[in-house]
């Protein structure tokens, strides 16, 4: 009994020197890991912020106005746009084309659009692409308040260039990929994907032509997507930083 005890208790030695040490390492490495991933992306997003105005800058910023001309290619088409956003989940976009107009609304958890003057309440994919747009003009905005949560990071390409993509989540549950230059820090292109019945479809904007306005940077033109068909090119104008935005703005 005595040597079956000896042996059990030289086992013991053996489990504790050997297989406890590679068991707390191999935990110590993970977490390291984990902190390191946490890391790398608080780090990101600190650039990306620094590099469209900073944290005491780009928090100040409620409401947002801009203006300027779209060209649609589906039919072929241009017109005046005109757009008006609060930091409140609202969006409002009047679109003047040569034959046609369209409206667009968000406000909070309900969604209009229309053509011609006929607005109606949406629900499903549409309502889906208005979330979706708020939350592409909310960026880089929400990534200070905690309007998303980062699901992931990992690296891609756009156009032939490398990129850092953050997957992002809102409050609601929407998610958004959003490509972030490594050089500059600029958001290249932000991408969020639906499904419609059986299929799935993604609609992306790609942005170019930053310049800072009020000391904030923006993009003056942005391409949209429909998959990997363009759907329209918008060129800014103007834009006002916190303008005085009537609430009734988004009403139908």
């Amino acid at each position: 009994m005595q040597r079956l005890n000896k042996i059990s208790g030289a086992r013991t030695s053996l489990f504790c020197i050997f297989v406890v040490p590679v068991v707390i390492l191999l935990l110590l490495a993970a977490r390291s890991s984990a902190e390191s991933v946490a890391g790398g992306e608080g780090l990101l997003i600190t650039k990306i912020i620094n590099a469209y105005g900073g944290k005491g800058l780009l928090s100040k910023v409620r409401t947002i106005s801009a203006e300027g001309r779209i060209r649609k290619y589906l039919p072929d088409d241009e017109g005046t746009y005109i757009r008006r956003m609060t930091r409140e989940r609202k969006l409002s976009v009047d679109i003047r084309y040569s034959g046609t107009s369209e409206k667009r609304i968000l406000n909070g958890q309900n969604g209009y659009r229309g053509t011609n003057g006929k607005v109606e309440k949406v629900l499903g994919p549409p309502f889906d692409a208005m979330v979706y747009q708020y939350n592409q003009l909310n960026l880089p905005f929400g990534l200070i308040d905690g309007s998303f949560s980062v699901i992931e990071s990992t690296k891609g390409t756009f156009n032939g260039r490398e990129v850092e993509i953050l997957k992002l989540q809102d409050a609601h549950g929407y998610k958004i990929d959003v490509n972030v230059d490594p050089k500059d820090y600029m958001i290249r292109r932000v991408t969020g994907r639906f499904t419609a019945g059986n299929h799935e479809t993604s609609l992306s904007a790609a942005m170019t032509d930053f310049r800072k306005v009020d000391g904030v940077l923006l993009p003056f033109k942005i391409i949209n997507y429909a998959g990997d068909t363009k759907l329209s090119e918008t060129v800014i104008t103007t834009y006002k930083i916190n303008p005085a935005i009537d609430d009734s703005t988004f009403n139908p």
